[in-house]
């Protein structure tokens, strides 16, 4: 179960001039800059939810840095806790059984989201019991590959606004030949994204195991 502490101040992963890029709209136009923050939050969304990452159930998640408060109800050891969020440059406290932990009987595989248990120096599993860990997950500046992806996925929403979007092939050979997607909108997994994104974000999804 998590909660957010601290939400994000801003769950958006592209400034204005990103999306007046992507958008083709020149820098000195502002004209359209209210429809593009709202274009460019929910882009961002899509992306979370492609990504899978996890929310509060209150507000929509991100991958931008907020503070997550998340509890580990445990009924059998553990070699390392799954924090439901990843890129962890921070835990801030780990409270086990009722006791917090120094800093150093615990450490975080950042970009994975682990948590391990250390003792005298050496990795030892989590003890049955309630775990409480309070930590930093999000990108404070969005890395570059990431923007690329979103700037992507910005043109993509913007190019479907303009034509049929269950129209797949067109072509023109003297007679016009129409081939439309059925069941789906271009992907066949139901993404809201081209292949070409899905792929760019591959480095961003969440990972589950036990």
């Amino acid at each position: 179960m998590i909660a957010i502490s601290t939400p994000a101040a801003d769950r958006g992963l592209l400034t204005i001039e990103q999306l007046r890029e992507a958008a083709g709209v020149p820098q000195s136009d502002t004209s359209q800059d209210t429809k593009l923050e709202k274009l460019g939050l929910q882009v961002a969304d899509l992306i979370c939810r492609e990504c899978g990452i996890a929310g509060d159930g209150i507000r929509p998640p991100t991958l931008r840095k907020e503070t997550v408060v998340e509890t580990f109800r445990l009924n059998h050891c553990r070699p390392m806790l799954v924090l439901s969020r990843r890129f962890v440059p921070n835990v801030i406290a780990v409270v086990l059984r009722g006791e917090a932990l120094e800093s150093s009987d615990h450490e975080v595989d950042a970009e994975g989201g682990i948590l391990k248990r250390i003792m005298a120096g050496m990795e030892i599993s989590w003890p049955m019991g309630t775990v409480a860990v309070t930590y930093e997950a999000g990108f404070d500046e969005v890395p570059t590959d990431l923007a690329l992806a979103a700037m992507s996925a910005v043109r993509e929403q913007l190019s479907s606004t303009d034509r049929d979007p269950l129209l797949k092939r067109e072509r023109v050979e003297g007679v016009s030949e129409l081939e439309y997607w059925v069941g789906g909108f271009g992907t066949s997994t139901g993404s809201a994204f081209s292949s070409t994104v899905q792929a760019m974000l591959d480095p961003y999804r969440s990972a589950w195991f036990e």
